[in-house]
This record gives structure tokens, C-alpha cells and sequence, in this order.
């Protein structure tokens, strides 16, 4: 049987846990009484353990029949009680001498101060995953516990059983506990607090990255491998799927998965994610063309000769690994390629006067070698029913995304209309040529228009020149659902985007993905003789640094030794995109990422600069 073991709720944020036997369930979800309180700085953040270490010298005790919560500064120490409501000033007062600053104590009875509003229900963790993470780190079941702060927790199952209480995004895991109804939602992302004892502060060293290690050692194969763009994941967030009165969980009650909830394609698209959304492992090379001077296309196809073992998005990209001279080299490129004819896929390079691996690959890469990939990557895709006119602009290599989504449009017959817009230096540089006069002859809601930067040396009737306001208003159709999509250069994704801007283009129909700009040793590091005022943990690699004001993370990162990719150093090419774990930081530009992006706690670590104590993906 399948049944709720323990309950336990956190009256005040941050504080210590109380278990109880049962609890009602509020209309927004959250338990009575969980998060009830927080505790609030003078900026209005909340004081907890990943922005204040005092927290875990602090104990508490909450009385929900008195609303008497009791505090004490070690747990030796004597208490001190407090009548919420008639003492909240004492209260106050109390907790800013403790922690050396003006605190405010704040209320929320109705909803409680969840860490998570889209998934304010309990989170949920089964006593089995508990109890083989604390044989990881050799604490306690209690101290494990401690550390995580789950809700619920459930019994009579193996250990990551909750990771089958949710599936891809866009979908939800329907439960029951006892009789009421909840949805899984995403697996919890976890900051720096479960490295630390609950009682003393004292911090496990590389606590995230061995977590991270044996979280994927242990990764169950029921769990949805979509969702876990990094591993430091433990337990699932969860929402109230109705509102009624009289809702309570008591523990004993039985837990059934319903199923997976969301829309049909989503639903289905869910079957095939675990095996093939994510995938690394060698290509074949099957034949190797070249399209102008220095551009060369790299067809691969699986191992076994059928189709690929992954799917992709027009737009998306492979990482390429290569051993050159004894030094291990990644790089990324664009998948040219349409995901509709899954036989192969193909990249399409440009040698680089300075570029180790593309000139590897151009003078070494044969027709039958094989090539270590991992992939596919990368948010620069399109979605179908988001226009009805995609716009496509592009310079030199920077075609190639643009040419995925061209093929997959016109092979998938598209009924919107397409118009691409594209710069290069001369016509023997025109990438994919033929192709693109033989796509806007056979597709009459397709149109090309090429321009060349250089002087022609033959009969070039086309235009002349660099893409202009002038060229963007006699080209840019007149549409209210219209996307455009730019790739090149950082100067000219820079450039064209500004010039949209200008002719009324809204920013939201504006996508854009950039390359070349600063060198990758272009990292100025700033003064760090003044005192830190933090540490920037970089949670997968497992390493750490002191911060210092008015450093980027990218700068961290090197100082650390910690890879993150790096282009245009300015905040548009996007290659340095990091998620954020837990922290703030300031970002002066932030163009490359989107509205999702942004919400899901992307940062470009060229651009942000941390306010204190952060958390990195890296």
C-alpha cells in the first residue's frame, strides 16, 4: 500500500519544522499553517538560510491554539514566548537584536509565503528517497529531513518514486491523497540549505556536486529526464487541483496516481521524451558536402543506420565534442537540417581563420569517421502556431537555423508565409544557393531576397549592401502576428534588432541568436581588493569563490575554472546562459533571454553581477 507517513509543517519560513498528525489544506493549496510566518529585511526579502546563516542557530516552536510561537538562540538556550498578535512589536524587536539588523515579522494565514506561487500546494518526497540521500552524506533520517523540508512524505514505495509525479512541460501528474486531489508539477530545485546542518550552520563541502553525481547515478527510469536541466533536484511541487471546504490530510491516508493531465500532443509527446529529448553518444559521419569556399556541411546519421536516437527543434543545436592534440574541445553548432526527415541531421561549419575546431573539421572529418555528440540544445525555435508570417533574417553562417525551420516549414507545407532576408559577402559565399532559388520557386508563400556586401565580380542583379532601416520597411510584410527571427554577427543581430525597434516592431515578436563579437579571453576582471560580500557557488562543478562588488559571474567562473560557454561579452548572443539556484543578481542588458527564460531563472553570466551569496547551474 501506498500511504502518507508523515506530515510536517514549517510555521514560520526558514525556521524549524513541526510534525503533526493530520492538517487542513487551504483554498489555495498550501497546508494551514506552513510558511505562515516569514521574516522580512528592509529591502522586503525574506531572511532565510540561503541569504543569512544565523537562521540556523535559530530554534522555534509554534502554538497554533495560542498563535504563541517561542524562540531560542541555540538549542540550549532559554526560551522566549511571544503572543503573535499582542507582542508582534517585542517579537520584532527580539529578532533584529538576533540577527544585527531591522527584521519585520509578517503574516499570511490565508496562503502562507510559498516558495514557489505557480505550485503552492506541499511538496512531496517519499521516506525511501530520504533515507537513501542520507546514506550519501552519512546523516541521519531526521537530519535529511531537516535539510530538504518536504511536506509529505510517502511510504510503502522505493526510493524517486514522487519523480513519477510529473511529466514534460506543459503537462501535470494528477494524484490523490485520501480524497483530495493534487497535481504534480515540476521536480524542486534546491539551493544552498541542504548543504548545512539545521542546527549549527556548518556546511558540507562540494555538497552539491556530490548530490549531483549520485542523483544521476540513481536517476530512476520513470523519471522525466525533460525537466532536469540540472540534477541538484530533489522532491516534487505540487497545486490543489479544486478548491472545497473541509479538505485534511491525515497520515495513513492511501496515495494513487491518476495519470498525466495537459494537452493530447503533450501528453503523448511525454511517451517518447525519457529516451530521446535528451541523448549523447557518437554520430556517423555520412558524407561531407561543401557550399562555398569555407563553408562545409557535415551530414550524421545514427550508428545503426536507422533513424536518429533523439528528436529536435528547427533551431536547435548539437554540442561537438573533438580531441585535437591531446585537448579536449566542445563546440556548438546549429542544427541546418529538418527534424520532419529524422534519417540524419546536419551541421553546416565555416573554417575560422582562428577556429581549432572548425579548421579540424574542415582539413580531418571524412565520409564513415564518427563524432561524439550531446544534444540538442537551445531555445531559438519556432513555434507554428505563434504566426502567421515568420520573418527570417540572417548573415553568412548565421542562415543555418534559419534554414531548419525554411525546411522544416516547406516540407511540413506551412500555410503561413515565409520571407527570408539574407546578407553575404559575395555570391560564391551565398550558403545553400541552388537550394533557396529552388524552395522560392516551388513555394509561392516563400520569398528570398539576398544582398552582398562586396562589389560583384560577375552579372549579380540582386540587391547591394548591408541591410538597411530602408531594406526592412520595403521588405518587412505588414502583420499584426508576425515573427522575426535574426541570426548573424552580434553587430548586426545588434543593429537590426534597433532598427525594428524603431519601425514599430514589438520587442516580443523579436527573437534573435548572435555570434562572433569579444574574444573569449576578453574577460576584465574587476577590483577585489575591497571586502567580499558573498560567495558565488558554482552547484555542478562543485567549487566556490568569494564575491566581490561589481564582479560578473562570468568573471567568477574563470577565476574558479569553471567552463561557461562565452561570445559577444555584451548580453546578446546568449551563449553564456546559466540558471540561477538561488540569490539575486543585476543585469544592465539582458536581450538574449526571453519571457520564459526569464521566469524559469535564466541569467547571462557575462551581465549579471550578484547582489550577495548566489547559486549557479554550472
Amino acid at each position: 500500500m501506498v500511504y502518507l507517513s508523515r506530515i510536517h509543517i514549517y510555521p514560520v519560513k526558514s525556521l524549524d519544522m513541526v510534525s503533526v498528525k493530520s492538517a487542513c489544506v487551504l483554498s489555495s493549496g498550501a497546508l494551514a499553517n506552513d510558511r505562515r510566518f516569514a521574516i522580512i529585511d528592509e529591502l522586503g526579502q525574506y531572511v532565510n538560510g540561503k541569504r543569512n546563516a544565523r537562521v540556523h542557530l535559530l530554534r522555534s516552536d509554534y502554538n497554533p491554539a495560542s498563535n504563541e510561537l517561542s524562540l531560542a538562540t541555540d538549542a540550549g538556550a532559554q526560551w522566549t514566548t511571544f503572543q503573535v498578535d499582542e507582542e508582534r512589536g517585542a517579537l520584532e524587536q527580539w529578532l533584529s537584536a538576533f540577527f544585527g539588523m531591522p527584521v519585520s515579522f509578517r503574516e499570511n494565514p490565508s496562503a502562507g509565503f510559498p516558495d514557489d506561487t505557480d505550485s503552492p500546494g506541499p511538496t512531496v518526497i517519499s521516506t525511501a528517497t530520504l533515507r537513501e540521500v542520507s546514506k550519501w552524506f552519512g546523516f541521519t533520517l531526521d537530519q535529511a529531513r531537516a535539510r530538504f523540508r518536504a511536506n509529505l512524505e510517502i511510504d510503502g514505495v522505493p526510493p524517486f518514486w514522487e519523480d513519477q509525479l510529473y511529466g514534460v512541460r506543459g503537462t501535470t501528474v494528477r494524484f490523490s491523497v485520501g480524497d483530495i486531489l493534487f497535481d504534480g508539477i515540476n521536480p524542486c530545485q534546491r539551493c544552498i540549505v541542504p548543504a548545512r546542518d539545521q542546527a549549527t550552520g556548518a556546511n558540507i563541502p562540494d555538497f552539491a556536486k556530490r548530490f549531483v553525481e549520485m542523483r544521476k547515478l540513481h536517476f530512476p527510469e520513470w523519471a522525466e529526464s525533460a525537466r532536469f536541466n540540472h540534477f541538484y533536484r530533489l522532491a516534487v511541487n505540487t497545486r490543489l487541483v479544486a478548491t472545497s471546504s473541509d479538505l485534511k490530510l491525515t497520515i495513513g491516508d492511501s496515495v494513487d496516481i491518476i495519470g498525466l493531465m495537459g494537452e493530447p500532443e503533450k501528453i503523448a509527446a511525454s511517451a517518447t521524451a525519457n529516451t530521446r529529448s535528451r541523448w549523447s553518444g557518437p554520430l556517423r559521419v555520412v558524407s561531407v558536402t561543401r557550399n562555398t569556399p569555407t563553408v562545409r556541411t557535415f551530414r550524421l546519421a545514427s550508428m545503426e543506420g536507422d533513424e536518429l536516437p533523439f528528436t529536435y527543434l528547427p533551431g536547435q543545436f548539437l554540442n561537438i565534442e573533438l580531441m585535437i592534440d591531446g585537448v579536449l574541445h566542445r563546440r556548438c553548432y546549429t542544427i541546418a537540417s529538418t527534424p520532419s526527415r529524422p534519417g540524419c541531421c546536419e551541421i553546416t561549419v565555416k573554417r575560422e581563420e582562428t577556429g581549432t575546431v572548425s579548421s579540424f573539421l574542415h582539413d580531418h572529418v571524412r565520409e564513415g569517421m564518427e563524432l561524439e555528440v550531446f544534444g540538442p540544445g537551445g531555445r531559438f525555435t519556432f513555434a507554428e502556431d505563434d504566426a502567421d508570417t515568420l520573418v527570417l533574417i540572417g548573415a553568412g553562417v548565421g542562415i543555418t537555423p534559419l534554414m531548419s525551420k525554411l525546411r522544416y516549414l516547406t516540407d511540413t507545407k506551412w500555410p503561413g508565409s515565409i520571407r527570408l532576408l539574407y546578407c553575404a559577402r559575395s555570391e560564391p559565399e551565398i550558403i545553400f544557393k541552388e537550394e533557396l532559388n529552388s524552395l522560392a520557386e516551388s513555394f509561392p508563400n516563400l520569398t528570398v531576397t539576398t544582398t552582398l556586401t562586396r562589389e560583384p565580380s560577375g552579372p549579380w542583379t540582386g540587391l547591394r549592401g548591408r541591410i538597411t532601416m530602408d531594406l526592412l520597411r520595403r521588405t518587412l510584410p505588414v502583420a499584426a502576428r508576425m515573427r522575426v527571427h535574426i541570426c548573424g554577427p552580434v553587430e548586426m543581430a545588434s543593429e537590426i534588432k534597433g532598427m525594428l525597434h524603431e519601425i514599430g516592431v514589438p520587442a516580443e515578436q523579436i527573437r534573435a541568436e548572435a555570434f562572433g563579437g569579444a574574444k573569449p579571453a576578453a574577460i576584465v576582471t574587476s577590483n577585489s581588493s575591497g571586502p567580499a560580500i558573498g560567495t558565488v557557488t558554482f552547484a555542478d562543478s562543485g567549487k566556490s569563490e568569494s564575491l566581490y562588488s561589481g564582479q560578473t559571474v562570468l568573471e567568477i567562473a574563470s577565476r574558479a575554472g569553471v567552463g561557461i560557454d562565452r561570445g559577444c561579452m555584451e548580453g546578446i548572443c546568449g551563449r553564456c546562459k546559466v540558471r540561477l539556484l538561488s540569490g539575486e543578481v543585476i543585469m544592465e542588458e539582458d536581450e538574449a533571454l526571453d519571457i520564459g527564460e526569464r521566469d524559469n531563472g535564466f541569467i547571462l553570466a557575462c551581465q549579471a553581477k550578484p547582489v550577495g551569496s548566489v547559486a549557479i547551474d554550472a
